[in-house]
């Protein structure tokens, strides 16, 4: 888990609600890059991976994290996870 942000001393992101989604999307990557394994090994998985789910926006506080920097990483995350969701379906 990338935790070096940049603090900023003007408005930024909460630290502690962007730590926490982040531990979120990532345990639930990992969750789905297991299913799809299970998937191409033709193994049962979790259909409930399949479910929608929602993560809530980040609160913003003074001082916080880069915005900035977190929306890109986040980014990231989101589009790993979109992708692990496409192949399981």
């Amino acid at each position: 888990m990338k935790n070096n942000f940049k603090t900023t001393f003007g408005v930024g992101y909460d630290t502690a609600d962007t730590l926490i989604q982040i531990v979120q999307m990532e345990a639930r990557i990992e969750a789905l890059e297991q299913a799809c394994e299970q998937k191409s090994e033709g193994r049962p998985f979790d259909l409930m991976l399949l479910s929608p789910v929602f993560f809530p926006e980040i609160k913003k506080s003074k001082p916080g994290y880069d915005i900035a920097q977190v929306d890109e990483y986040i980014s990231g995350l989101k589009d790993r996870l979109r992708t692990l969701e496409l192949s399981l379906r």
